[in-house]
């Protein structure tokens, strides 16, 4: 279809545009889409289920969905290669390996969005990323019309980056994941120790589940009432003397050792800046978690962005810490 309304295709409910749209259920019809993209030059936009991305006003040549389904599970040491379609949803995924006896994603339980889109950004919550058990993927090159696959070490992970971020033309199709029957505990992050001892009952995977999907519900709007694409800021990484800095002027500051620094919530960062619970026109800073920017009704990708500025510049000006937005930003005004 021509000129089409993308406000059902992105979380945040902002109105947007696309010249033309398709929803792609195998490679098959990505194929074929590519190559009639490239007889008339237009360009592709994937999306997935919109969870990550602020749309501007206008999208132009074809945004595509991917809704690629299927979930196969190889059994193999102890465990299994799980391979899903790059549509399933994230967490029917996780649902489902857990339904399986499957263990290592559990703790990334609720996080919205689509299988494929997990790797673009190396989704992560409560302790575990999807590097964790990333085996490999495979990709479909709008440029050469060829699929690869890419194993861990090519994706080029980092903290909510990959290297498909930088490179559009990769469409990703499928995700392979390796799972083991014998769980590790991973409860010791911030909130969720506390919660698995409020929960009470034994410590198995799907009570740390059941933590997690409490937690992300108490923290973060449900889209459906207030349009959000969950973390608007990554959490920066500071130098050791810098944090230090920080620090003495907020001996409460938390800050987490990693192989490049020391990183630090963003969320704290911004409010102290007095952003937590501020309504700005149509854009809103969530009450229980800063991270999170709301669409209060009506409001577009420029209103969104617009706020993020202002909050950007106050963290900048206070701390001197430059915020990094984690959402995708796409299309024109």
């Amino acid at each position: 279809p021509r000129d089409v309304s993308l406000i059902h295709w992105n979380t945040f409910g902002v109105a947007s545009r696309a010249e033309f749209a398709a929803r792609i259920t195998s490679l098959h019809e990505l194929e074929k889409l590519t190559a009639r993209l490239h007889e008339r030059g237009l360009p592709l936009t994937i999306l997935g289920g919109g969870s990550n991305v602020i749309l501007r006003a206008r999208v132009p040549g074809c945004v595509a969905r991917i809704d690629i389904p299927g979930i196969d599970i190889e059994h193999i040491d102890g465990g299994a290669r799980v391979t899903a379609g790059a549509g399933v949803r994230w967490h029917d995924l996780v649902r489902y390996c857990l339904g399986q006896g499957l263990f290592g994603i559990e703790n990334l339980a609720l996080i919205p969005g689509r299988v494929g889109a997990a790797p673009m950004q190396n989704i992560g919550a409560y302790g575990s990323e999807l590097a964790d058990c990333f085996e490999s993927l495979t990709a479909y090159s709008t440029d050469t019309g060829a699929s690869s696959r890419y194993e861990r070490d090519a994706c080029e992970f980092a903290y909510r980056d990959s290297v498909f971020k930088r490179r559009p033309e990769l469409v990703i199709t499928s995700v392979s994941l390796r799972l083991s029957h014998t769980w590790s505990e991973r409860s010791d992050y911030p909130g969720l120790d506390e919660m698995l001892n409020q929960q009470g009952g034994p410590r198995i995977p799907t009570r740390i589940a059941e933590a997690v999907i409490a937690l992300r519900r108490y923290k973060l709007p449900d889209s459906r009432q207030h349009g959000n694409a969950g973390s608007f800021f990554k959490n920066p990484t500071l130098s050791t003397a810098r944090f230090d800095e920080l620090r003495a002027a907020d001996p409460g500051l938390p800050g987490f050792e990693t192989s490049s620094g020391v990183k630090v919530p963003a969320a704290r960062l911004i409010e102290r800046c007095g952003w937590k619970g501020r309504r700005l026109g149509v854009v809103g800073v969530w009450h229980r978690q800063p991270l999170v920017l709301i669409n209060l009704g009506g409001a577009t990708g420029r209103d969104l962005l617009n706020v993020a500025d202002q909050i950007t510049a106050d963290v900048a000006q206070r701390f001197a810490v430059d915020l990094e937005l984690e959402p995708r930003v796409l299309g024109v005004d």
